[in-house]
């Protein structure tokens, strides 16, 4: 069995449903989480006519939609776990704007709960957040892994953000 306290064996998968604007951008953190994480992180283009079959046969009691509850989502399932044990994320991986489009135009996210991550400021940079509480994809996974006790995970993600969001 897993547990948050094992800090060798990542527990939690990420799945980045990543718009496909974000994956032409040079300063998206999405792809950060991909390269230090290779082995725990899937990413995926959304695709609006095309739906992902693995992110839609995802357990529903074990996953998570990170998404900002306060835009009036409907939660229609309860997740069974907390989020220190949840074992599937699902990070929607581009602009608040596309964020939203990508929910509401995806039928089967709204199968899982979602979550939204409270209390934090962003860090980010290099580019401008539109919401003073919105962590870009990065922070969002390294927040995460922090909450799950993967603390080696979220340090190796961590520095590798800091780096990345030195402006030059």
């Amino acid at each position: 069995m897993n547990t948050p306290q094992n800090h060798s064996i990542l527990t939690m998968h990420i799945w980045l449903l990543t718009h496909s604007e974000e994956l032409k951008k040079a300063n998206g953190t999405g792809q950060l989480i991909c390269k230090h994480l290779p082995d725990n992180c899937t990413l995926i283009a959304w695709q609006r006519n095309e739906p992902s079959q693995v992110l839609a046969s995802l357990p529903y009691e074990s996953t998570l939609v990170i998404y900002p509850t306060a835009l009036s989502l409907d939660k229609s399932t309860a997740l069974s776990a907390s989020i220190e044990a949840v074992e599937h994320v699902i990070i929607l991986d581009g602009t608040w704007q596309q964020a939203r489009k990508m929910y509401n135009r995806t039928p089967y996210l709204h199968n899982y709960s979602t979550y939204e991550i409270t209390g934090q400021v962003s860090r980010y940079v290099r580019r401008k957040n539109q919401q003073k509480s919105g962590l870009c994809t990065a922070e969002t996974a390294i927040y995460l892994l922090q909450k799950q006790g993967l603390t080696d995970q979220a340090g190796t993600l961590e520095s590798a953000f800091k780096a990345f969001n030195t402006v030059i």
